[in-house]
């Protein structure tokens, strides 16, 4: 019996532990609120050391404008799994978008693609299931647990 039992420890402690995740450099993820009628978006963008700063775009401007960098950092394992669950919602839902008077959004860029998922914030839908629990946590990662709906 003790036998038995040392086998299954060695062949437990043998077994190979994965690789510490590591997010490449030009991936950002961002999330936030966008105003059609303002023609604005306002949020957040997570950036691969873990720090997250507001942000805010016109729909005219070239570029993003930062707001402020927050005192929050989000660990690598966090931000793996986020950034795991995030491919993972893309790879089931190709293309989702549903725009309202005031939508949420997620976004997963790479320094070679962008994928956005917009949905009416007023709406729970079976299709924006899994990107409005990925918008929930992210808020709760920074510290915002604001509700979902507007």
């Amino acid at each position: 019996m003790w036998r038995t039992l040392s086998i299954a420890v060695f062949l437990c402690s043998c077994a190979p532990t994965p690789p510490p995740c590591t997010i490449p450099q030009g991936h950002v993820i961002r999330w936030g609120v966008w105003n059609d009628s303002l023609g604005l978006l306002t949020g957040y963008q997570l950036f691969p050391d873990g720090t997250v700063q507001r942000y805010r775009r016109a729909y005219t401007a070239t570029s993003d404008e930062t707001l402020d960098t927050l005192p929050v950092r989000i660990n690598a394992d966090t931000h793996c799994r986020i950034a795991d669950a995030l491919r993972s919602a893309f790879i089931h839902n190709q293309a989702y978008t549903v725009i309202g008077p005031i939508s949420h959004y997620v976004e997963y860029n790479t320094p070679t693609a962008a994928l956005r998922a917009t949905w009416d914030a007023r709406y729970e839908t079976y299709g924006s299931r899994h990107f409005r629990a990925i918008f929930r946590w992210l808020n709760h990662s920074i510290g915002n647990d604001e509700n979902s709906y507007r």
